[in-house]
Formats: structure tokens, sequence, C-alpha cells
């Protein structure tokens, strides 16, 4: 290797890792300025106005409502927003009480290097999913994912809701689960989760998809966080009662039903002037009945290694954020990388885009790209046009029903890609084997 050569090998790196930090810090830069000149905070300080009221002996839950209620009452134009109401269980109190006793200026940095830590969380988890070839662009990508919740731009990240934290441990935990089968910490995740936002319950199926033999410890996990969410009638009755009638009033005045198929039906009847009840709950029931069928059809599949694994796992994960009954825009956010992943592969196969040559049956070498310019930019364009594309239909024509689309369009794209990735492997595997090039 001649002088320059080396000097070029050794700079390359260097160039590499401070591109890098100069995305993350444009990334960082966008969302402080989005912070900045709009709203930003409005989830966190729900739950600040909670926290005050816990601690100063007062019900959160009826002061929410008679927010509500004011605000119903009085003239107001269209595009006003109503209050929130705290909408969480009441099993969280205690845990606002115990806030309580710091203050603001204390827990407002401390809760932003949460939020800031769950989001690193589920990009790392999403990173893992990637095989190793896609690591390297997916490195350019990371900075600006939270942009682009869903692959669709919007400013969720601003809410500083929760659910960044929860799904952040969740799936991190998830990653140690199918690395080294070692689930206990993900049951424990949900569990801790559910207790802020039941639905998250239904995560415990990517142990079930994922994971071998898990289907005991993943029921008993749900039972017990059912269990906990019950026993609350019994021991806080009042509040209790006062909490199901926050979340009723999310759904009947602010139509926050979310955006999965049951949701986006409900809001539809909800504009009609008609009852959502019992038609999304019917809906919601057979979707998840029929999905949770394919799902667990793939992953039996998978266990017999008829399909791969690496590209099952990203998948899975999609199908489980569709069995939530209530699909928000930070939920979303989680399965981004993922969702990404997706699109890469499907339309790499598509486009032809696999490898002449393979020198083993691992998938990582299945699934790898071949070095050629154009293929690289043919992939390149077909996927900016695809998400441009979407992006203005969500920007003209409505963020929550074409986010469903695009969620289902994508499993869709996942299942054919699982398929088709065992059929080129099978090919492969079938080709007599070939002198290697000196």
């Amino acid at each position: 290797m001649s002088r320059k050569e080396l000097k070029v090998v050794v700079a390359t790196p260097a160039v590499h890792i401070k591109l890098i930090i100069f995305l993350w810090f444009v990334a960082i830069i966008t969302v402080a300025s989005m912070a900045f000149a709009g709203p930003c905070g409005w989830d966190a300080d729900v739950y600040w106005k909670a926290i005050q009221a816990v601690h100063h002996g007062q019900d959160p839950y009826a002061i929410g409502l008679a927010a509500q209620q004011a605000f119903h009452d009085r003239a107001h134009s269209p595009t006003e927003h109503a209050p929130f109401a705290y909408v969480y269980s009441p099993i969280t109190l205690p845990f606002c009480r115990f806030l309580g006793m710091f203050p603001g200026w204390l827990l407002a940095p401390i809760y932003l290097g949460a939020l800031a830590a769950g989001i690193g969380l589920t990009l790392w988890a999403g990173f893992q999913m990637a095989a190793e070839h896609e690591r390297r662009w997916l490195k350019m990508v990371l900075p600006f994912v939270v942009l682009f919740p869903g692959l669709l731009t919007d400013d969720v990240i601003l809410s500083g809701n929760m659910a960044y934290i929860l799904n952040g441990l969740i799936l991190a935990a998830a990653v140690r689960g199918w690395k080294d089968d070692r689930w206990a910490y993900f049951y424990a995740a949900v569990l801790f989760a559910s207790i802020f936002k039941a639905p998250l319950l239904t995560m415990l199926a990517i142990s079930v998809l994922v994971g071998r033999r898990q289907w005991g410890r993943a029921c008993s996990t749900g039972a017990l966080g059912l269990l906990l969410f019950a026993a609350q009638v019994r021991i806080w009755p009042e509040l209790f009662r006062e909490y199901l009638i926050a979340v009723r009033l999310q759904f009947d005045w602010n139509h926050d039903f979310g955006f999965g198929p049951a949701g986006v039906l409900s809001k539809i009847l909800c504009q009609m002037g008609k009852p959502y009840n019992p038609a999304a709950t019917i809906l919601y029931l057979a979707f998840a009945a029929v999905l949770g069928t394919v799902l667990l059809f793939l992953a039996h599949r998978v266990r017999q290694g008829k399909l791969p694994q690496q590209v099952w796992i990203p998948i899975a994960i999609i199908g489980t954020i569709l069995l939530n009954p209530r699909i928000k825009e930070y939920d979303v956010a989680a399965i981004t990388i993922p969702m990404l992943l997706i699109v890469w592969r499907t339309l790499g196969l598509v486009l032809n885009y696999f490898p002449r040559e393979v020198r083993d049956s691992r998938l990582s070498e299945a699934i790898r790209p071949s070095a050629q310019s154009r293929p690289d930019f043919a992939l390149l364009l077909a996927g900016s046009g695809w998400f441009c594309a979407f992006n203005v239909i969500a920007a003209t024509v409505e963020w929550k029903p074409t986010e469903l689309g695009l969620l289902l369009g994508i499993f869709s794209m996942g299942v054919w890609s699982l398929y088709r990735t065992r059929h080129e492997l099978r090919k492969k595997e079938h080709e007599p084997a070939r002198a290697p090039v000196h």
C-alpha cells in the first residue's frame, strides 16, 4: 500500500465520525428551534399540573374534568384546542406525590434527560435490527428519525410524552431478550409501562413472536398487569371512577382515538354524528384476531427455520404495534427504524438489488447489496421518491389515515420480503459453488 493510500484509509473514519457529529448537531438545533418557535411540552405540562395537584392534596381528575367542562360550556372557535386532562390511572398518583417533593427547576432537567435516554434507547434498539451493511447508512439517518415518526414528519417529539421513555425501556429490553434469550427485563419493563399506559400490555406479543417458549411468562405478566389495573377499583373507587370519565371524555369530546383501524373508524363515526361503539370494538377484535393469526403463523415458520429471523424481527414489532387499540404518534416514533429497514429491503428486492454471489448461507450476506453504483442510485432514488410522496399526502390530506395506510402497507411489504428473501436464500443454496476469484 502506498503512503497516499494509507492516508486515505486513516482519514476516512475520522471524516465519517465528524459528519455524524455534524448531523446530530443539525438535528438537535432543528428540534430546539421548533421548540422555541412553537408550542411544546403539552403532555409534560399535564404531568406537572397533576404532580402539583397531588402535592397540594387536590384531585387531578376533578381539576381536569372541570377545565374540560368549562371549555365546552363557553363559546370557542373550532380551531381552539380543548384542555388536556390527566388520563393515567390512580395507581400513578403515589408516584406523582413523590415527585411533588422536588422543585420544578430540578424535575425539568431530570425529565428532559429521561426523555433523551428513552429516545436513545429506541434508536439503539432499532439499530440492532439492521445488518452490518445497513448500519453504514443508518448512522447518517439516526439523528433525524425523531423528526419523522412513522416516516412522516410531525412535531410529536415536542410533546414531552413519557411514551418515549416507556417504549425505549421495552424495546431495549426486547433486544436483550431475542439476543440472549433473557426476557426478565422485558417483562418488568412492560409491566412498569402498563401502570401508566395499560394498552402497552400488547407489547408482550414481542416475546411470544420472537422468543421461544414464552407463552407462560407473557400470559402471567399480562394477567398481573390486568390484576393491578382491576385492583384499583377497590383501592381507589372514587378516583378510578373519575379516571374512567376522563378517559371517556378524551374520546367523546376530544375525539382522540388514535389512528388504528378502530380509531379511524371511531373518528369517522363521530364526525357523522353517530356512536362509535360497538362498531369500533367489533372492528378492533376482528382486526386483532386476523393479525394475531398471521403473526403467530409467521412466528411458527421462523422457529422451524423456514423463514429468516433477522428479517422477521422488524415485522413482528410493527405487527405488535398494530395490535395496540389506540396507536399514537409517539408509538410509531418507536418503530420508525424497523419501518425504514423493511422499506429499504423490500425496494431492494423489487429492484432485483440482490447479490450475485453469496459466500455462505448467513442472512447478513444474503441481504447484502452489491457494490455497483447503479443499483445504489436506483435504490436511493426509489426510496426518496416513495418517502417524499407519502409525506406530501400526509401534509395535504390527513396525517393519521395516511400513517395507518403506511403501517399496513409496510407490514404487508415486510411479509412479502420475508418470503422473497427465503426464496433467494434457497436459490443460492442450490447454485453450484463457484471457484474463488483471485
